[in-house]
């Protein structure tokens, strides 16, 4: 890959004549230098096992906080430059279908207007079949991306190998559900044989309290495993319906 290291803007010489056109890329690798390249450049770079270019900083009149995601099942923590992104991170840390994912790990730059313009997308990730997507937040009320920045995406998109999805983060009760789910995602202990007995009783759909007490746990931890078993999807339940502690789940 043909990339040279560079504090920002486009390289010496190169001209971007408008959208959609020559698209200039940047990103860091961990613990490395900013790497500028074409589009073409792209292809291949994990980028969703990156960190942002530079991290996001609040300042005033910002909308949204500054989050660390620590991703449950790789040693990655996932920085989040709004809650819009943050949500979005909780649900692809739950969705077996994603393997890895990223946040704003790359800076498109390009002109349009005489003007150079900067916008970094919401997330690169890999699915668990090997594809890599680029993931962009519908803006809040509108179905699409303005056309101009959907143009510049897309020719970077076929260069670089990606597909494109324009998403919304999960809001009501998917979104409420799934946040309290991610203060269970990370294992605690040896569990394993208390794992397997509330497996067995929840063979058959139970309410998660009559199911912890047919496995013969005591109600706090069984409830907690539980929880923990339904992020792991060990347990399943209906998402779309609120998550209490007599909601009925059933052993995946």
């Amino acid at each position: 890959m043909s990339a040279v290291q560079a504090p920002g803007g486009l390289p010496d010489g190169e001209a971007v004549p408008g959208a959609g056109q020559d698209v200039v890329a940047a990103y860091r690798e961990p613990y490395g230098p900013v790497h500028v390249c074409g589009a073409s450049g792209l292809r291949g770079v994990v980028l969703e096992e990156f960190r942002p270019v530079s991290e996001p900083v609040p300042y005033r009149g910002r909308r949204g906080i500054i989050t660390y995601w620590p991703v449950a099942t790789r040693e990655q923590t996932v920085v989040c430059g709004s809650l819009r992104q943050w949500r979005l991170a909780v649900e692809l840390d739950f969705e077996p279908a994603w393997a890895a994912f990223s946040a704003s790990p790359v800076e498109l730059r390009w002109r349009a207007g005489g003007r150079l313009r900067r916008w970094r997308p919401d997330f690169v990730a890999r699915t668990a079949a090997g594809v890599r997507e680029v993931l962009v937040l519908k803006p809040p009320g509108l179905e699409s991306l303005p056309a101009s920045r959907l143009e510049v995406l897309e020719e970077v998109a076929r260069a670089a190998g990606w597909r494109v999805r324009q998403v919304r983060e999960p809001a009501g009760l998917r979104g409420r559900n799934l946040g309290w789910l991610a203060g269970y995602r990370f294992p605690e202990g040896d569990q394993e044989g208390q794992g397997r007995a509330l497996l067995e009783a929840f063979r058959e759909p139970a309410g998660l309290r009559a199911g912890v007490a047919a496995s013969g746990l005591d109600e706090l931890t069984g409830l907690d495993l539980a929880y923990r078993m339904l992020w792991q999807r060990r347990l399943l339940f209906d998402i779309a319906q609120p998550l209490l502690p007599d909601s009925v789940a059933w052993t995946a």
